[in-house]
């Protein structure tokens, strides 16, 4: 398995890793010396697995899908870190 690793981001003093493998998408971060992740799965299109089959593509999903799906991802670690500073947990 192949896994892409994303440009490392801050969010409110937090490191934000991204990352890729197969159809899913997560983010690892690190709050107050923890740890928290979550991912989603993203299916690609058929054209986007047929392109990717008959390796015109190098990847499953075109650059602008994959910063799409980690705009999402980011709202995702975004919404968990401002949970956790707010003393939610």
């Amino acid at each position: 398995m192949n896994i892409q690793t994303y440009k490392v981001e801050k969010y409110k003093d937090c490191p934000v890793y991204f990352r890729s493998f197969s159809t899913h998408f997560e983010y690892l971060t690190v709050i107050k010396g923890e740890l928290y992740t979550a991912h989603i799965r993203v299916k690609p299109t058929i054209i986007n697995r047929l392109l990717y089959w008959l390796k015109i593509e190098k990847t499953l999903y075109s650059q602008r899908q994959q910063r799409l799906i980690i705009a999402q991802v980011r709202k995702m670690a975004e919404a968990t870190i401002d949970f956790i500073l707010k003393g939610n947990v």
